[in-house]
């Protein structure tokens, strides 16, 4: 008859063998099978009631450059700027879903977006506070005339108009509070007659975003200001059913599968890497990340995809994840030699770049996105090259604080921390015929930078943790018990017969 204590080794070497297949075979099947589940995007379902209302809203900062020398500016000096800031708003975001694809893969909506100022984390700062900072209306309206030569004749009018146009301006900047410069709108275009008329309604015609009409026929000029309450465009996004790595990806941007802001390539209806929509909208990022890897987003506020690449593991209050940055291919390796000058858009005149048409390093054009003469950097104009950086005073890039980073919980693709860090600009230069811009130095010039990301709230880490994360420890502790215990349970029995037959053999040699 076979020993007790073979039959317990023999025992615990099937429970080392149970926990080994529950640990590396059956749980994470299990696990990719429930997260699959979770993350699809079918009608009805928790998920999707997540989807068209975020569990939390999004956090967006704003910081603005306040201009210290606006008067010696005008007379060729070196602009110098100080941040004030962040004023903290919470990004509530909204979808109306229109329809469902047939199949069910894919899922069509408009997206309404509203603003609402954070006091507590905005403190000791308020909307009331006064500013100084770039005109970008007239700025734009001023480089627009000036790079259309269809317009040249307007500079010559909008020069004798330009005090009842844009409301007697002094210099190149104004002065205003952070909730106009932002929200509510810098009016202009207050009562015009004869020919100023004529301009302004010109510049209405022209169809900015960042310009509306008011009740009293004035216009204004706000920076987010008609992106609070609207939504507009129509995204078709992939639901995961069929392919969960898919989900949320854009499929389709107002029924086109590709933009038409970025040059293309000269062969005839081919389009440029330039124009594809690829990615998520940074709300949320498809499941089951690797190590290594690098994903999508696309953000509509400048026209065009980022690649966000793996940095490290995290930890983010005990739940873990990888965190993923930019790379030099987002606005400092641009140009022909890196196989993308089609964001060489070459749009305006007389400003600081290459002989090529592209912009320097650190620098993107997004006139044809915008239909303003803005130019993308990081804040601070991090990493930017020198011939911007120089000809600005105060800027004080630090890439911990600058730099675009989201720290992703791994199986789930769901976003922790971090968020997109982005700087607006305008050129600062004399423009023939335009008086008030005959002394200006051509500068690169800061207007705001803004931080549009997530912080998982403590709520959202306690569900997220009673969902998965705890579920992931209990069955990590299963698999190790049976394998280390039955491993441990077979090796002391196996120990204890190898033992008991010894006895006898000992004895009989005494």
């Amino acid at each position: 008859m076979l020993h007790w204590s073979l039959i317990v080794s023999a025992l615990g070497a099937i429970v080392a063998m149970l926990g080994a297949y529950c640990g590396w075979s059956l749980f994470p099947t299990m696990i990719h099978k429930k997260v699959e589940q979770s993350v699809i995007i079918a009608d009805g379902s928790e998920q999707f009631k997540r989807f068209v209302n975020l569990p939390q809203p999004l956090n967006f900062k704003v910081y603005i450059f306040n201009v210290t020398n606006p008067d010696m500016i005008q007379h060729g000096a070196i602009p110098i700027v100080e941040e004030i800031g962040p004023y903290v708003y919470k990004q509530y975001r909204h979808k109306k879903v229109k329809h469902f694809s047939r199949d069910g893969s894919k899922i069509t909506y408009v997206q309404k977006v509203h603003f609402d100022f954070d006091e507590d984390a905005s403190a000791p700062y308020t909307q009331s506070d006064r500013i100084v900072a770039l005109n970008m209306h007239m700025n734009s309206v001023l480089q627009i005339g000036e790079n259309d030569p269809g317009l040249a004749l307007l500079l010559v009018h909008l020069n004798a108009n330009l005090k009842a146009v844009f409301n007697d301006p002094r210099s190149m900047f104004v002065h205003t509070s952070v909730r106009e410069y932002l929200f509510d709108g810098v009016r202009f275009c207050i009562n015009p007659q004869g020919i100023a008329k004529a301009i302004c309604n010109q510049i209405k015609e022209s169809g900015s975003k960042t310009i509306r009409e008011q009740s009293d026929g004035s216009l204004a000029f706000s920076f987010f200001g008609h992106k609070n309450g609207s939504g507009h465009e129509v995204y078709e996004v992939h639901t995961g059913k069929g392919d969960a790595t898919k989900v949320l990806e854009i499929q389709k941007l107002d029924d086109s599968h590709n933009l038409h802001v970025w040059l293309n390539s000269s062969n005839e209806g081919e389009t440029s890497a330039c124009n594809q929509i690829n990615g998520t909208d940074a709300s949320s990022y498809p499941p089951f990340r690797q190590r290594g890897d690098s994903m999508y987003i696309f953000s509509a506020d400048i026209c065009r995809s980022v690649q966000l690449f793996y940095q490290s593991d995290i930890q983010y209050q005990g739940i873990p994840g990888f965190r993923y940055s930019i790379g030099e291919n987002f606005i400092n390796d641009i140009g022909p030699e890196h196989d993308n000058e089609c964001f060489c858009v070459d749009k305006l005149a007389n400003v600081i770049k290459r002989k090529n048409g592209c912009l320097y390093a650190g620098a993107l054009d997004l006139t044809t996105c915008l239909d303003a003469p803005v130019i993308l950097t990081l804040p601070h104009m991090l990493g930017a090259s020198n011939e911007y950086r120089k000809m600005i005073r105060g800027l004080k890039p630090d890439a911990k604080k600058h730099q675009t980073f989201v720290d992703v919980q791994t199986l789930t693709g769901t976003p922790l921390q971090g968020g997109k860090r982005v700087q607006f600009n305008m050129f600062l230069k004399s423009i023939n015929r335009i008086t008030i811009t005959e002394n200006l130095t051509t500068v690169l010039m800061p207007a705001i930078w803004v931080e549009e990301g997530i912080q998982l709230n403590g709520e959202m880490v306690k569900f997220f943790k009673k969902r998965l994360i705890n579920t992931l420890k209990t069955l990590d502790i299963v698999h190790w018990a049976g394998l280390c215990g039955g491993v441990g349970v077979a090796a002391l029995s196996l120990i204890y017969y190898i033992y008991q037959r010894g006895r006898p053999v000992k004895e009989l040699v005494k």
